[in-house]
């Protein structure tokens, strides 16, 4: 039984019905509240690893960083890349979506959002004095459905909401490191994972016009429950590289505007 499929399916039927609803909601004529609300922002995301440990296996043979934020593993991998597992790092991006409201304080919501970052990692050796040069390109997308609990009044000035979603998110890093003493060390790869995530949180909404409300903030917790996976290796002596999955506990906060 594959869990991710079944997610998937989940979530298409989900988003499915939220598009007949949506559809339906704008055939509706205009009463007492908004029907429908579409939301387009920024998104700040602070992100933890998605990855537990790590196996690199090569001709020499295999290795496994198991607790990667010990003092041991910074003296091996670098103590600069050891923030790249350890650290709550932040990620830029836009957060959208649209909600069909069934009542005037009821509505079902669907959740788009992307996250990015591009980062580097540089780490001396001594001895030999060798240079270690990570570069990673990780990017962070959901597609997450729920609901959406918010007074939806025309008339309401100030208007705090909270929801409930769930769904997929998907994780990719393209990574390569340059040894400049070893280059026959250097390795190309890419990280990729679908995981089941959860975004539990709210904001507050202010009219700002007859169809416009300022969202003047959004926070959620985020979490990502990673499985585990094997990379994609483009080229480098390291192959296969392997990754166990752990919970990404992260929070988000986004920004924008809400068109009725």
């Amino acid at each position: 039984m594959n869990i991710k499929k079944i997610w998937l399916s989940i979530l298409q039927s989900l988003t499915l019905l939220l598009v007949v609803f949506v559809i339906h909601g704008f055939g509706q004529s205009a009463g007492d509240y908004h029907k429908v609300e579409i939301f387009g922002g920024y998104s700040l995301a602070a992100t933890k690893t998605i990855t537990e440990s790590v196996t690199f296996t090569s001709p020499g043979g295999s290795q496994t960083f198991s607790d990667l934020c010990s003092s041991a593993t910074g003296e091996m991998i670098g103590g600069n890349l050891q923030k790249f597992f350890c650290d709550r790092r932040s990620f830029n991006g836009f957060d959208a979506s649209i909600t069909f409201n069934l009542s005037k304080y009821f509505g079902i919501k669907g959740d788009f959002t992307g996250h990015f970052k591009d980062d580097r990692f540089d780490d001396n050796f001594t001895p030999p004095g060798v240079t270690q040069t990570i570069t990673t390109r990780e990017r962070l997308y959901n597609f997450l459905v729920g609901v959406q609990v918010k007074n939806n009044s025309k008339e309401a000035q100030i208007k705090p909401f909270a929801h409930a979603l769930i769904g997929a998110a998907r994780y990719t890093d393209r990574q390569a490191q340059v040894l400049d003493l070893f280059p026959q060390f250097n390795f190309d790869g890419q990280d990729r994972e679908t995981s089941f995530a959860m975004k539990l949180g709210g904001g507050i909404d202010i009219r700002a016009g007859k169809r416009i409300d300022v969202r003047v903030f959004e926070i959620d917790y985020h979490p990502i429950f990673a499985g585990d996976r094997n990379w994609k290796v483009i080229s480098g002596p390291f192959n296969p590289i392997s990754s166990t999955g752990r919970r990404s506990d992260n929070i988000t906060f986004s920004f924008g505007i809400v068109i009725h």
